[in-house]
């Protein structure tokens, strides 16, 4: 018997159904904080089993990848599912970006990938700060809240030390391994707190981590953070003016700054009293 689960961004929604209990549990963990009942359904995902550890995956009736192992499927979803929903949203701008909140409000870590974001965002998210995203926000159209794809953190192979330094290297509950030594972590591992579901911006950071580098902070004027803003913006051909008036107004409202580091809890104590 086959299972299925809606998963939500932006006002749209993507579902996966599946016959094989093992593949259906690892997405209902992983994807826990954004599943939805409702949203405007952009991609229909089957994966059949055709062996315990190889998957058909069709979408929309038809077949799209006709076998991948189990760890590949699961990595292709999570990119193909939010591609499809980035691209679908028309309700406000999304970007490329982590983003994280206090008492204070949210911090937007704007990058590509690379650039250290989801690093500084497990680490930001275990010294208190609660979880948004580590891959995609959108933001009302007025400026106002922004909210993310809350789907589990994804760290590559350089920052399984992360993980191991919170949580011991033979954690196992709530983390996911993959033969390329990325990992699927659980955001609650790290903050028992867990997640707001949307903050008011208060700080945009542009990241860049560099292994031999000193730790730089440059103020950014506003015309300079929405010239960054632009570049990881993803939906522009869905906005009015290609979102330059969505991405004008964040840039206005947040202070915001351009981050060099080579120490996450140098980082970290910087934007704790920024």
């Amino acid at each position: 018997m086959s299972a299925s689960l809606t998963v939500q961004f932006g006002g749209n929604a993507v579902s996966f159904r599946t016959d094989h209990p093992d593949l259906f549990k690892t997405l209902q963990a992983h994807f826990k904080s954004c599943l939805a009942q409702s949203g405007h359904l952009v991609a229909e995902y089957h994966l059949t089993a055709l062996t315990g550890t190889e998957f058909c995956v069709a979408v929309d009736g038809g077949v799209l990848i006709p076998r991948l192992e189990f760890g590949q499927v699961l990595q292709f979803l999570i990119q193909d599912a939010l591609t499809r929903l980035n691209g679908a949203c028309l309700s406000g701008p999304v970007f490329h970006a982590a983003a994280l909140a206090d008492a204070r409000g949210g911090v937007i870590l704007c990058g590509q990938s690379g650039s250290g974001k989801s690093s500084l965002a497990a680490w930001l998210l275990a010294k208190g700060y609660r979880y948004l995203s580590d891959e995609v926000i959108t933001c009302a159209e007025d400026g106002g809240q922004i909210s993310g794809f809350a789907r589990s953190l994804v760290l590559k192979k350089g920052s399984a030390f992360i993980w191991q330094h919170f949580l011991g290297v033979n954690a196992r509950e709530g983390l996911l391994h993959f033969p390329d030594g990325s990992a699927w972590i659980d955001p609650l591992l790290l903050n028992r707190d867990g997640f707001y579901p949307q903050a008011a911006p208060r700080l945009l950071l542009f990241p860049r981590y560099a292994p031999e580098a000193g730790f730089r902070v440059t103020k950014l004027t506003p015309a300079e953070a929405l010239f960054r803003l632009l570049q990881t913006l993803v939906n522009a051909r869905n906005l009015p003016d290609s979102g330059l008036g969505s991405a004008a107004r964040l840039a206005r409202q947040v202070s915001a700054y351009s981050l060099e580091y080579s120490n996450l809890e140098t980082a970290t104590a910087w934007i704790q009293q920024a």
